[in-house]
């Protein structure tokens, strides 16, 4: 399903994006690309994507082989270790009646790259990023299962490809065995629109259901990239055509590194970075970041592009508002508030994270206890010294996501509130300053209906209450609904329940599925999206990572995307 979302390049730091990806394992072999005059370039996409790794900052490790012949030139500035003993690995690059081009395989590189191959003392990835050229040339296979808990990029093409008896590659009707067998919910594949051409779309719905994030490269028309059911659409850069071969390299590797930026603002990144380089061939070093920028800025606004997918209108640029609230504690109210935040900043929009719970959990998660003095009693501030929340709030130091802190200060401010005029109106008015900055605010409530929660309440267009797949699931619900309605009837006319969030699901229980299905039959409002209970979102915190960071194929991490997806595509109804 097609989603909305928005473009702002000048918000995001590429350079931070870049830098976090490291450690950055890159496998694949260096070629030659011999042309039809004989002509010769040192190629492969490791080459490619190393350029582009260079240019943004990020410094791999690249494991490869065939290069005692082929240049390095392309790989200056990573961490090399090449392969001794194989051959170089070269590609006949020829241009058929239809003028298309037709890609033979001249030398096969001999053997597979595998992960014994890798030079002692190199650091366990944080990211993989696997371009095979042949289905024999890297054995990604080996490589997913050495390093589980790496994300990982493939460069599906390679285990797409199939050779004839004159060594011409084409492409098969589908998806090969072998690629399936890849998939997981960790994996990001990225393959052209031309090698997919003869797939069905029940099978290009199969890949993108079996992994992460499954990115179409449409050369002259952009990119696509199916996430969790939805689809994006990426418009092209304009470029001076020289050599097309190396295009969707580049902007798998831009993309990968860039990814936290949220899928459209990395898209666009890696389509200016795929539009550079088919004006670049050969061993020469890409452009920095900035002057990319100013390409894709020009194109988007010649093409007066928008994010928009098949036609939809641009949501109201008027922030939405949601608090997050449930009386009843555990239920997962923190969690969901961060895990919510940072899957919308994940999509490319801009959040603000209100903590407004006094045991400022939802901060230290983001921020942790070294950067939490950074916005140490922002709240605080902003309800009972009239700070503005621009002044208070603070980066979490992922692109999109901004916090306004919490603290142990705010117990004090439900009793200092008391005596204040307006004390129900405090944070409502202080939004209000800055809500054109945001396309989501969230507030994280305490577990108890006073003032900061009222406040909230007030400040509030919707309600999302978390609500745990246990027996005594519904105890204290009355109380909070009747809590909403007063808030509505005399301070907050225009306040909704957004719906119910249900967290903690043991699909081991018995008793999870009853509370499931009576608290949708009493609630129709509830989300359709449900939480499971994981210990990957409860150690998450402690490494002051959101659950997308620390463990991204992770179910609760699937979930809590899930959910953003369904909380994003509701209020698109509603708007």
């Amino acid at each position: 399903m097609p989603v909305t979302v928005e473009i702002d390049l000048s918000r995001v730091d590429v350079y931070r994006a870049a830098r976090e990806t490291m450690p950055f394992l890159m496998v694949g072999p260096v070629t030659w690309d011999v042309f039809k005059d004989n002509s010769r370039l040192p190629g492969g996409s490791v080459s490619f994507a190393a350029r582009t790794a260079a240019a943004l900052g990020t410094r791999a490790h690249i494991l490869t082989g065939g290069a005692e012949d082929a240049s390095l030139a392309a790989l200056a500035g990573h961490t090399v270790h090449s392969v001794k003993g194989v051959a170089t690995e070269s590609w006949g690059i020829d241009d058929s009646s239809s003028g298309r081009r037709r890609l033979r395989l001249i030398e096969h590189l001999g053997r597979m790259l595998g992960p014994d191959d890798l030079a002692r003392g190199w650091p366990e990835p944080r990211n993989l990023f696997l371009a095979p050229l042949t289905p024999d040339d890297v054995d990604v296979l080996s490589f997913l299962d050495r390093f589980s808990s790496a994300a990982v990029w493939i460069l599906g093409q390679g285990l797409q490809r199939e050779v004839d008896d004159e060594g011409f590659v084409y492409h098969p009707a589908g998806p090969t065995e072998l690629l399936l067998n890849c998939l997981s919910p960790r994996v990001t594949l990225f393959l052209s629109s031309d090698e997919i051409a003869s797939w069905s779309k029940e099978a290009i719905e199969e890949v993108a259901g079996r992994c992460r994030q499954f990115v179409i490269t449409k050369g002259s028309e952009g990119l696509e990239v199916k996430m969790s059911g939805d689809t994006y659409n990426v418009g092209a850069v304009s470029a001076k055509v020289v050599d097309t071969t190396g295009a969707g390299d580049s902007s798998a590797a831009a993309y990968s590194i860039t990814s936290a930026m949220g899928v459209v603002n990395a898209g666009q990144l890696a389509v200016g970075y795929g539009a550079m380089a088919v004006e670049r061939v050969g061993p020469v070093p890409m452009p920095r970041w900035p002057e990319i920028r100013g390409r894709v800025v020009d194109s988007l606004a010649a093409q007066e592009a928008s994010s928009a997918v098949d036609g939809q209108e641009s949501l109201d640029r008027r922030a939405f508002r949601i608090a997050i609230a449930n009386q009843k504690g555990g239920v997962g109210k923190t969690t969901t508030a961060v895990s919510l935040a940072a899957s919308l900043a994940e999509m490319g929009q801009r959040v603000l994270l209100v903590d407004g719970d006094p045991q400022a959990n939802a901060t230290s998660s983001l921020l942790g206890r070294s950067r939490q003095g950074a916005s140490e009693d922002g709240l605080y501030r902003v309800l009972l010294d009239g700070e503005s929340v621009s002044a208070m709030s603070v980066t979490a130091g992922r692109p999109g996501l901004d916090v306004l802190g919490g603290s142990t200060a705010l117990a004090g401010a439900e009793i200092e509130l008391v005596g204040l005029m307006a004390r129900e109106s405090k944070l409502r008015l202080a939004l209000d300053e800055i809500d054109s900055q945001y396309d989501y605010i969230l507030m994280d409530c305490p577990p108890a209906l006073g003032l900061l929660t009222i406040n909230s309440l007030v400040a509030a267009d919707y309600v999302v209450i978390p609500l745990q797949c246990e027996y005594f699931a519904l105890e204290g619900l009355s109380s909070l609904e009747q809590t909403i309605d007063l808030v509505r009837s005399s301070l907050n006319p225009g306040l909704h329940i957004l719906g119910i969030a249900l967290t903690m699901y043991d699909a081991r229980a018995n008793l999870s599925a009853e509370v499931v299905a009576e608290i949708k039959s009493h609630y129709p409002q509830t989300l359709d999206t449900v939480v499971p209970r994981s210990v990957r979102l409860a150690e998450a915190p402690s490494h002051v990572m959101t659950i997308n960071e620390y463990a991204p194929g992770s179910p609760g991490a699937i979930a809590y995307m899930d959910l953003a997806k369904e909380v994003h595509r509701r209020l698109a109804g509603m708007g």
